[in-house]
């Protein structure tokens, strides 16, 4: 598992073989709510053609979901407290490295 694209403060995407995983933080104003989701094999696709822009526009679309109400996408795609911890060390090791 490694950290391959971020925009500090919003989102990291990470890679472990063939999955991918988004760490999200959603600002609701008051409070800021945290995910870890898996990319599905569209989003993969899609970030493999088109690169950055396409987790960019992920992001903003489950923001957008999100300001509505609607945490039904992010609920649906959680990932296990398994990958969270190796998403967690992965950038443990990516922040030592910078």
């Amino acid at each position: 598992m490694h950290l391959i694209e971020q925009q500090p403060h919003f989102w990291e995407l990470y890679q472990n073989q063939d999955h991918y995983y988004l760490s999200i933080a959603v600002d609701m104003s008051s409070v800021v709510s945290c995910w870890d989701i898996g990319l599905t094999e569209v989003e993969i696709q899609n970030y493999q053609n088109n690169g950055r822009i396409a987790i960019e526009e992920l992001a903003n679309s489950i923001v957008t979901e999100t300001y509505c109400g609607d945490f039904s996408n992010l609920e649906a795609r959680k990932v296990s407290e398994q990958i969270q911890q190796e998403l967690q060390a992965a950038y443990k090791i990516w922040r030592t490295q910078q």
